[in-house]
């Protein structure tokens, strides 16, 4: 039955008898139980992680195996506080206590090399928009805020004209910054977002203001559209020039924001992970881990499967963040897949399923050779009707491959092709 090569790039799977999309989840093995405080995922397959005790993590196979990459250079003594993965090789992490630090490792994180130093500061959040231009920010020092920049992959960093002055005792929060192109904008405790839209250089920034003293995680999907994470929830459709408060469930500060299209993800000081398919209109809560406290959540950057990591140790990750919607609730006579269209496909693609009552449905992506290459649904429950899904293969190469679907009994495999 396993050689059968099939299945689907599809999406996923969920909770549709309340017209809600989830992400499937599943529990990954870290191997500590040291907080962790920050994740960074380059693809679907590769992904760094962070946390106390110097402790950095990594995988190149989606989360299946992670491995210690503390190698050597990053005191056990120094507490980790947020990380970004260019590739599998190279990786940059901030460690702060009275003094703040950068390191960055070439080679998996066997060694990591000191690359900055700043006393009496506390460094938030690197972002790459480039393996070699990036930014960084930090808590103020000296009454003005900590903001670099790097063109050399982080090897150097410069603070040439991006001085933003420092208001009252303002400061700012642990992965609190979000990057897209040239657009920068950061969380601080003083009820607002700094922006800047020229790459934070030649005085360009501005003051958004919140009615949340803190804001300790930011995400935009677009430039227009994103999320604020603080007491409670906000939102944007204008960059951040407004941010207008969303009801939505869970207790606690926000800890962590990562979307696509308009599906935002976000995690609380809880065990839960909340999701809106609708910019925020509705909420659902898509997974609940079995202990500790979510601390960071991240998409990768290349790719739909996202990561979250807690206080204790634990990772939880997601098979999928494409979701299936149902496209008639009238019960069809039999169980059946259509065929994708269009095929061939770059990078997208749909087709549809039937169910005749309720069923726990497995949706899996094989190559030519038979090779299970993504897992969508795995034993799902949903009930009757037709249901659609939109696959993107924006991670996989040119190729034959195969869908399957498995749904109790009904068993069926058909054949797509991906032109890139």
């Amino acid at each position: 039955m396993k050689k059968v090569i099939n299945c689907l790039t599809i999406m996923l799977l969920f909770l549709v008898s309340s017209g809600i999309v989830r992400a499937q989840w599943q529990e990954q093995s870290s191997g500590v139980t040291t907080s962790l405080n920050s994740v960074s995922g380059v693809n679907d397959n590769i992904a760094w992680v962070c946390g106390n005790a110097g402790r950095v993590l990594r995988t190149n196979n989606g989360g299946i195996n992670w491995i210690n990459a503390t190698g050597t250079g990053i005191p056990g003594t120094l507490d980790l506080y947020n990380i970004f993965a260019i590739d599998s090789t190279t990786a940059l992490v901030t460690g702060s206590n009275t003094t703040a630090f950068v390191y960055r490792s070439t080679n998996g994180g066997l060694t990591w090399v000191q690359v900055f130093t700043q006393s009496g500061g506390f460094l938030n959040a690197i972002w790459m928009t480039t393996p070699l231009v990036g930014v960084m920010y930090g808590d103020p020092v000296g009454a003005r805020w900590s903001l670099w920049r790097t063109t050399n992959g982080g090897v150097n960093w410069d603070s040439t004209g991006m001085f933003v002055p420092q208001a009252g005792a303002e400061a700012g929060w642990n992965n609190a910054m979000y990057v897209s192109g040239t657009n920068i904008w950061f969380g601080t405790n003083n009820s607002r977002v700094y922006y800047s839209p020229l790459s934070g250089l030649t005085g360009t920034w501005q003051v958004q203001s919140t009615t949340q003293a803190s804001s300790y995680a930011v995400w935009f999907n677009t430039t227009t559209n994103g999320m604020l994470g603080g007491a409670q929830l906000m939102a944007t459709n204008n960059s951040g020039v407004n941010w207008t408060a969303v009801t939505s469930p869970g207790t606690g500060n926000v800890t962590g924001i990562t979307g696509n299209t308009t599906n935002y993800w976000f995690t609380r000081q809880a065990t839960a992970i909340y999701r809106t398919t609708d910019n925020g209109v509705t909420f659902t809560t898509d997974y609940t881990a079995p202990v500790g406290t979510y601390t960071h959540i991240q998409k990768a950057a290349i790719g739909s499967r996202m990561w979250a990591v807690r206080n204790n140790g634990g990772i939880s990750s997601s098979l999928s963040t494409v979701g299936i919607d149902p496209v008639s609730t009238e019960i069809p006579n039999s169980f059946a897949l259509s065929q994708n269209y269009p095929n061939p496909f770059n990078p997208t693609t749909k087709f549809n399923f039937s169910l005749p009552e309720g069923a726990n449905v497995s949706i899996r992506i094989y190559d030519i050779a038979g090779r299970e290459v993504d897992v969508i649904a795995n034993n799902q429950f949903l009930s009757a009707g037709v249901y659609t899904v939109n696959y993107s293969a924006d991670r996989l190469s040119s190729g034959v491959y195969f869908y399957r679907i498995t749904a109790n009994e009904y068993v069926e495999t058909k054949k797509m092709v991906l032109t890139k």
